[in-house]
Formats: C-alpha cells, structure tokens, sequence
C-alpha cells in the first residue's frame, strides 16, 4: 500500500492543498516553519490516530486551526454574525496492487471530497452537532469568543465507510522523529525484543528472581534498616509507625531498568549525533515490515560521514515509501533531487514541475546550491568568489556583520545558470537579488530578466564601459587611487603603478585583489550596483556609474 496524494484543509499553516506524492521517496525541503513538519504530522495523524505519541482527540488545541479561517470566525462572532463552524479535514488517498482484495474492499469509495472512486482514509475534526442547542444558547449570551473546541469531535473514516480503520493502517506506518529525544518506545521495545528472542524461558525466569533477590537485599541492608529505625523513633501517622521501602513492581519491572551501552559507555552518556544513528538503525530494523516510513529531519545532530552512512540506509528502503523532512542538501542531493517538494508560502510545489532543460540541469549539477537557493531568507546571485567577497565586505561595512547573520546567502553561480536558477525561484515565489557584469551591453543585460518581474532585483553597472567588476570598483576609487592601491597591490614597484596596470592587474588576480580588500582594515568605496545588492538606494559616492551611455 503506498500513497497517491493527501489532502489537508485548514489544518495549521494550509487552508487547502493536494500534495501528490512520488511512489518511493517524498522529501519536503523549505525554511523554518514553512510547514514541512506539518505535511508529516497530517500524514502520522490520519494514518495512526496519533500526534506526538497521544491520541488526537486527547491533544485537540485551537492552534491546529489555520490561523487565516480562525481569524475570519473571530471576527464574525464579534459583530453578532453566526459563522460556519470550521473543521479540519486530513484525506489520505491509496495507490494499492489489485491483487489485495482485502484493502481495496476495506478503504474502496467514494467519501472523500474529490468524489473520487479510489482507495483512502479521511480524518475529520468537526463539530458534534448533538451541542447544537448549547451552542446557540451561547452565542445568544455572546459567549463565544473563539472556535468552540470543546464541543468538537474526532473521525477517521475509509473512503468505502464510515468505519474505524485507524488500527489496521498504523500497523503499516511508522514514524520517527530525530529532533527529539524520546528514545525510550524504540529502545524498550528492542530489550524486549532481544530477551526474547535470546533466551531461555528458564533464563528469564532466573532474572526475575535474581532482580527480586537483589530488590530484597537492599532493603536488608543496615543503612536502610538504620534510617527506617530513626524514621520510626521521630516520625508516626495517626500512631502507625512510618517506614521506606521499594514500592512493589510488575514481575517484569527489571526489562524497564535494563539500560543500553556502546563499547561499554550508556547510550544516554553519548552525543546526540551517535544516539541518533542508533536509535535511527534501530527503528528501520524494527519496521522492516512496514510500508510506510515517516522521519524528520535525519540529518539532525550527524557528522558527514554518519549522515553519509544514513542517507545509504534509507536509500536501501526501496520497498518502502519514505517521506522525510530536511534542511540539509546532502540528504536532498543524495536521496534524488526528482524526489524533493518545495514547501513556501502556504503551497508545495513538485521540483519536477521545473521545465525539462532546468530540471535536468539541477539533476547534473555537482554540489549542493539547489537548498541553499531554497532556504534562506534571501539570495544574492553572483558571478564568481571576486563578486561575493566584495558584496560580503561591503555588508560588512555598511551594517557591521557578514549577510548570512541576516539569513541573506550570498551564492556564486556560473552566470550562463543565472536563469536556471531564477526560474527555480520562481516555482516557489521567493525573491533573488542577481548580481552581474553588463559585459558592454547593459539593455540586453535589462531585457534578459523582464520576463522574472518583481521576483528578480537585478543589480548592474549601468556603464556600458565599465563592462565587468574590477574596471567598475576602480572608477568609483579613482579619487582615492593611491589609497585604493596601497590596498590591493603589494608590489615593490607599487609607485610605478598606474591606473591602467592596476585594472590590468585586477582582471588577472581577481580572487587575490578581492581578497585583499576583504581582509584589509581600510573601507574602500563601493560601485552603486553593489551598494543596491545589499539593500542601499542612495549614492554615498558622486561617480558616474549610473550613466548609461555606450561612452
């Protein structure tokens, strides 16, 4: 059993939406609470009946509601008008083998909202009419003032029925979570299932008795005889003399005491990136039998090299369908870009929706920009290590820290990919700042990026002249010549330099001249493109880079 789509509706940040799913792999990648661990969550509570290890009805919260659907009932309320009750709809719909009759017949129909005649499952939190009287007994008081939570209900329903089917599902679905350390389920159950499987009955049964043998002797011991002595000479209730002792356990207490170690150090004692692994390792043996497997974020707290072994892992689950949340290009980069769903602005969008030429771009493309594009706050596009050191300095000087400490990626890019790049953007409606040479023509430069509209900044030297960086930074320096070439040239022959040998030398060290100026002390003055990439408007210098002339 594998899942075609879902569909969620009104639940936390999405009012509507379908996600269709890849048969194998599904990795949802975004920028912090853009609604990956949403998607997740939908998926384990409709499929399990749980969030959190707890059963939905128990963990109900008004906050699960989408905030723009609770606004709007609020506000309704306040000026005396009766709104429709809101709910929360989570449908899961199945891609199932016509050979298993017995599913197709257990989850087959066509309750769902698409009215599709399809295998699914629909969890529902809606309002229990039979509070109906009490409800409008309250808003007749004027008191309500929010969604009525507490007159709401849960329902899982199979497309087929009505049913409950919650517990035939879950046993097909697992779920892990690595940014939280709740290891004790997975590790009780491998004690469990290691005892069992690695002993005797007649061994068991002498454990027990050696657990309660040394339970016994502890309370033998004279240390807790003398306290109990003193507790009893100071201390009565109602004249019953008081004493401590082991509270009485299950026969099997000792399985829960049993503790985990790694080359003789306790599980708990290691670092998290190694319990991780463990635990991880653990729960896919655990469910080998599964067909569904949820994980968030398994990068969480690995080193490269265990990440690596990781990504291997879950790679190896080709039975399975894997649907994973991620920060980490690595994992994206490795599992399959093809596999990634964009997650921005309310919306999830296929990578593969990229034309053919792009998607296929990204697919070849060696290294692991493609997240970096998509997570940060803002990108800034360049053309090479020269423009990214000069707009990083000149962040630095303008507001006293690198731009990565405001969520601003300043990335290189070879220039031919610009487009690519900007129509990936596009597939999720987040803004780039593109920063590149006019190469003599600046109009044709303009026209290039139109189609984008406000989705691309472009930042160019207006200057037909000033054709790429370094003729473009040594202009605006020209009144501080010698000043700005004490900075970037180091030569003995420093005095015979002029400014035509410092260009010269500019074009032919440009990793080195950018380097200089990054690491130097002294400021220099910074082209208007430039200053524009890093959020700057006004002109602090008076040159005439903004002439557009083909001087």
């Amino acid at each position: 059993m594998k899942i075609n789509k879902i569909r969620i509706v009104n639940y936390k940040l999405f009012q509507n939406v379908i996600i269709e799913m890849n048969d194998s792999i599904n990795i949802f990648v975004g920028e912090n609470d853009s609604g990956k661990t949403t998607i997740l969550e939908a998926l384990s509570m409709v499929l399990t009946g749980k969030i959190s290890g707890s059963s939905i009805a128990s963990r109900l919260n008004l906050d699960w509601f989408n905030a723009v659907v609770r606004t709007k009932f609020k506000q309704l309320i306040e000026v005396g008008k009766t709104p429709e009750l809101p709910s929360i709809e989570i449908e899961v719909y199945f891609c199932v083998p016509n050979e298993d009759e017995v599913i197709i017949k257990k989850f087959r129909g066509t309750n769902n909202s698409l009215h599709e005649d399809v295998e699914g499952v629909k969890l529902e939190i809606v309002f229990d009419t039979q509070y109906s009287a009490v409800y409008r007994q309250l808003l007749s008081d004027k008191k309500i003032k929010d969604i009525p939570i507490e007159y709401y209900r849960v329902n899982f329903r199979s497309f087929a029925n009505p049913e409950y089917y919650v517990q035939t599902t879950a046993k097909k679905v697992a779920c892990i979570d690595t940014t939280k350390k709740d290891y004790g389920p997975i590790l009780s159950r491998f004690v469990a299932v290691s005892i069992n499987e690695y002993l005797l009955e007649d061994d068991i049964t002498e454990l027990r008795h050696a657990y309660r043998a040394n339970r016994y002797e502890f309370t033998e011991n004279q240390a807790v005889k003398t306290l109990n002595s003193k507790l009893q000479e100071r201390h009565s209730f109602d004249w019953r003399s008081i004493s401590l002792n082991l509270r009485e356990t299950r026969i099997d207490e000792w399985k829960a005491d049993m503790s985990i170690s790694l080359d003789g150090i306790p599980l708990e004692n290691l670092g998290f990136g190694a319990q991780n692994m463990f635990k991880t390792e653990v729960f896919l043996l655990q469910n080998s039998d599964v067909d569904i497997l949820v994980i968030e974020e398994p990068e969480n707290n690995l080193s490269y090299a265990n990440m690596s072994i990781l990504v291997s892992k879950l790679s190896e689950s080709s039975e399975k369908q894997l649907f994973i949340s991620t920060h980490s290009s690595f994992v994206a980069n490795k599992l399959g870009l093809q596999h990634l769903h964009l997650v921005a602005n309310n919306s999830i969008t296929p990578f593969k929706a990229l034309k053919k030429d792009t998607y296929d771009y990204f697919l070849k493309l060696p290294g692991y920009n493609t997240l970096r594009i998509l997570l940060a706050n803002h990108v800034i596009l360049v053309e090479g290590p020269a423009d990214e050191l000069i707009i990083q300095r000149a962040y630095i000087d303008n507001y006293g820290k690198q731009p990565i400490e405001d969520g601003i990626d300043v990335v290189t890019v070879d220039s031919l990919a610009f487009q690519r790049y900007c129509e990936l953007a596009s597939l999720i409606c987040k803004h780039l700042t593109v920063v590149t040479d006019n190469d003599g023509n600046v109009n044709t430069v303009i026209n290039r990026y139109k189609k984008y509209g406000d989705l691309v900044t472009l930042c160019v030297e207006q200057n037909n002249c000033l054709n790429t960086l370094e003729p473009s930074v040594l202009n605006v320096n020209m009144d501080n010549f010698e000043g700005f070439r004490s900075i970037i040239y180091l030569g003995k022959d420093i005095g015979t330099r002029d400014a035509k040998s410092i260009l010269n030398f500019m074009i032919g060290n440009k990793t080195e001249w950018s380097m200089r100026v990054f690491t130097n002390e002294k400021n220099i003055t910074y082209p208007q493109y430039i200053l524009k990439a890093i959020g700057i408007t006004n002109k602090s210098t008076d040159d005439n880079s903004e002439d557009s002339g083909d001087e």
